[in-house]
Formats: C-alpha cells, structure tokens, sequence
C-alpha cells in the first residue's frame, strides 16, 4: 500500500515538472534583456541601484539612505547583490527571481484551489507575461518581490488548509509578514490568507509571525526612521486623495500593460453568468479571491501617492480570479491572437530594451570619466548607478513626492554637492529643473556647466574635483 502511495506521489511530480520548466523559462527569457542591459529603465529602477550600489560601500537604509518601502526590502536587494557578485545590475537580480516565483506560485494555488492543469498553467502564464509583473520583475522595484511573497503566502494558506499544522501556519505568517517588510502595500492579501488559514490557536501563530518578521526587520534600522519614511511618508506626504483621477490611472495601466490578463478574466466571468458551468473551484473560494481583488482595489483608488507600479498588486488575485473562472481555453486562443501582438508592441521597451543613447551616453561617459571614488548627484539617479557611481548620503532618492514634502531641499543638495566627494551634478528632469537657484548654488560651488542639452538637461561638474 505505502509503496503504491508513494508510485502515484513520484508520477504525480513528474507531471508536473514540464508545467514548471515552461512557466520557469518564459520568465527567464522575457526578463532576460532588463536583467542584462546597461541602462536605468524606470526611476525606481534608478533610485533602488543606486541605494545598493552604496550600500556596498557602507551605507545604512533609512540612516544613510531614505527608503519608501519596508524594512526587509533593500536587506533582500542586496543579497540579491552579492548573488550577483555585485556587478553592475546585481540589484535586478531579485526581482528577477520574484518572477519566476510568482507565476509558479500562482500555478500551484490554482492546482490546490481545483483548476484544472491546463487552467492552472495559463493563468501562470498569464503572470509570467503580463506587463505589470514584466515592469517590476525586470526592474529593481518593491513591488515584484512583494508580490512573490505573497503569492507564496497564499499557496500556503491553502496547503495549510488541506492539511491543517501548527507549522504550516507559521510558515503563512512568515512568507505574509515578508510581503508586509517589503512593501506594506500587499496587505489586503490578509484577506485570503485569514479565511484559508482556520483555528483560533493557529491563526494566532500566523499573526504573531507575520508580527515578529516585520519587527525584526525594522529593529536594525530604528522602528521611528522605518515608520515616517516607509509609512508615515505614503499616509501624511502624498498629497490629497484623487479617486477619479486614481481610477484613470490604474485603467490605462491595465490596458497598456495587462490587457490579455484583463480579457481572460472578463471573458471568464461573462461566460460563467451566461452559460452555468461545473466550476472546479468551489463558489465559496472564488468569493474569497473576489473580495481579495475588490480590496485590493480600494485600496489603490484611495491611495495618496499611487505610481503605476503599484498596479502590480492587481495581478494575483486577477490570476487566481481567472482560475477559479475561467473561460473555454478555446476562446482565449482565439482572443489571444489578435491581442497578444498589440500587447508585445506595449511591452517591447522593457522585453528588449535598449541602452544608452544619445545625450544620455554622453552624460554617462562623462560621470565615469570622473576620478577614483567620486559621487555624484542626479535627479535621475539611474544615470548615476549606470555609470558605477555612487550617490551622496540621503541623495539616493530625489523624487518629486520627497521635494514637495520638503524632506530633501535646495540646501541639502547644495551642500551634498559642496561636500569634497561629489563631482558632478546632472540635472536632468522637471525634479532638479524646477528648484530655484540651484544653478547659482552650484556656481557657487565651482561647478561649470558641462553638457546643456535643454532647461532640464544639464550636465555640471566640479572644478578640479579631486575625490
């Protein structure tokens, strides 16, 4: 008998290892050109290369560097980093991973939750190459990795759910509190994971290790520095709430970046209202990843300060939504056909993206010709990264959101630039372009304009800089 178990428990396995090699290697193949080319590709991309490439050289977060996400996050950067073997885009090295975890894991919450095979490696695949997991599982970004993690979370909730343990729980609660420490934005994913995760003494587990991660992550950096820059900065410093304008812009993102996903599951959803189908997945389940999907929702309409990669946090719940419902897989070939095309010619930037061309290169070549060890200040601090240098203390993010609150200001930029280390300063956006007196400053400082390519385009380095 035991023998007979184990037989089907080894075939079991090894059908499953061609659905596991294929979803594996589309999110190698597709992230493969951001993973490898010598260009900044977003600005968080730039912000979060350069944060590890000086923490190589000693740089604390939140002390050292200002950091909007959780405590854990730039922690599992750089090991990423060092996995790398701290080359240039060593930073890209875990969300790269995160996107090869994330559509496997989704495939086996779908196979726990009932789906099919065949429906369960869609909608992997539909993770592996949707835009908004493409944007931040190429790129160094918070949300790829937070995502993983909690598509992890959830297929342990449900593996605890079949075979209910102590352990099991703790386990959810671990994977869900490094969701939390890496970008507190996933939390809505409790929703699933509270309901599928049943027992008041285990439950409490989940909780209390979900707890201790996030504490423990915090604690190295001090609890008062991790709470006002990755909390307190999105709660008090975003600005007024705009859920219209909120809504515009998670619809064009969803267009531009994941309209197959978002087709399958609509198709999934008006076949299942006009024609009653047997679903595998049982109606209370699908419930639970509906209200999953709806918080999530809220969450981002109502968010202060929403980016587009914020969208990403759409994308499990979407699968699993697809899986529990999910269409003929006839029809969405058929759909497939004529959408895919429009959506590889959307997704073309970050699948092949190119290097530095241009203005951009010269500003590059100029920021390595720079002596040993010199810094350099950017408003596009991805330029500054690209070039294998590092940026001063507290200029390793000079969003826009960071100007307005008045947490980086003219006079510490002025200052960092005055500092013997610094170089160079590349003024290059609306960030830089739009700070009053800043060129006098730098005149100042015996900067000389280098490169001017419009208002917002400049190049200034220091004279006789001799870091």
């Amino acid at each position: 008998m035991l023998n007979a178990v184990r037989v089907r428990t080894n075939r079991i396995a090894a059908s499953n290892v061609p659905a596991l090699v294929m979803l594996a290697a589309a999110a190698v193949c597709l992230r493969l050109g951001a993973l490898l080319v010598h260009r900044s590709l977003s600005f968080d991309d730039g912000v979060y290369g350069a944060s590890i490439a000086a923490m190589r050289h000693g740089l604390v977060p939140y002390r050292d560097l200002f950091s909007s996400q959780g405590p854990l996050y730039y922690p599992l950067l750089f090991v990423g980093d060092a996995l790398g073997l701290h080359t240039r885009n060593g930073p890209r090295v875990v969300p790269v991973l995160a996107g090869i975890v994330t559509p496997i894991a989704v495939w086996s919450s779908a196979r726990r939750l009932g789906a099919g095979r065949g429906v369960a490696l869609v909608a992997g695949l539909l993770v592996a190459t949707t835009g908004s997991m493409l944007w931040t599982t190429g790129p160094a970004t918070a949300d790829g990795p937070a995502a993983a993690f909690t598509a992890c979370a959830v297929y342990c909730a449900l593996a605890y759910r079949a075979r209910p343990s102590l352990g099991r729980a703790a386990l959810t609660g671990v994977l869900l509190g490094a969701a939390l420490a890496t970008k507190p934005l996933m939390f809505p994913a409790i929703v699933p994971v509270a309901i599928w995760v049943s027992g008041g003494r285990r439950r409490s587990a989940l909780v209390a290790t979900a707890i201790v991660v996030w504490t423990a992550t915090a604690l190295p950096w001090g609890l008062s520095r991790v709470w006002d820059q990755s909390l307190e900065f999105h709660l008090d410093k975003g600005g007024p709430v705009a859920p219209l304008a909120n809504i515009a812009m998670v619809g064009r993102v969803l267009i531009a970046r994941d309209l197959v996903l978002v087709i399958a599951v609509g198709l999934g959803l008006a076949a299942a209202s006009v024609v009653p189908i047997r679903a595998r997945v049982t109606s209370a389940d699908t419930w639970v990843i509906g209200a999953w999907l709806v918080l999530v929702a809220l969450v981002l309409i109502f968010e202060r300060l929403l980016l587009v990669n914020h969208v990403a946090t759409l994308v499990v719940p979407l699968a699993l939504l697809f899986a529990a419902r999910p269409p003929p897989l006839r029809l969405l070939a058929a759909v497939a056909l004529v959408l895919v095309p429009v959506q590889a010619l959307q997704l073309a930037p970050i699948v092949v993206p190119s290097g530095y061309r241009g203005s951009n290169e010269r500003v590059v070549d100029m920021l390595e010709s720079l002596p040993p060890r010199a810094q350099a200040i950017a408003d596009v601090p991805g330029i500054v990264w690209q070039a294998g240098r590092t940026t001063p203390r507290l200029l390793n993010d000079p969003s826009n959101a960071r100007i307005e609150a008045g947490d980086l200001t003219t006079a510490e930029i002025v200052a960092a630039a005055a500092a013997p280390p610094t170089c160079a300063v590349v003024i290059w956006s609306f960030r830089f372009g739009d700070i009053p007196g800043l060129r006098d400053a730098l005149r100042r400082a015996r900067y000389s304009l280098v490169t001017s390519d419009a208002p917002d385009q400049q190049a200034w380095r220091k004279a006789d800089c001799r870091a």
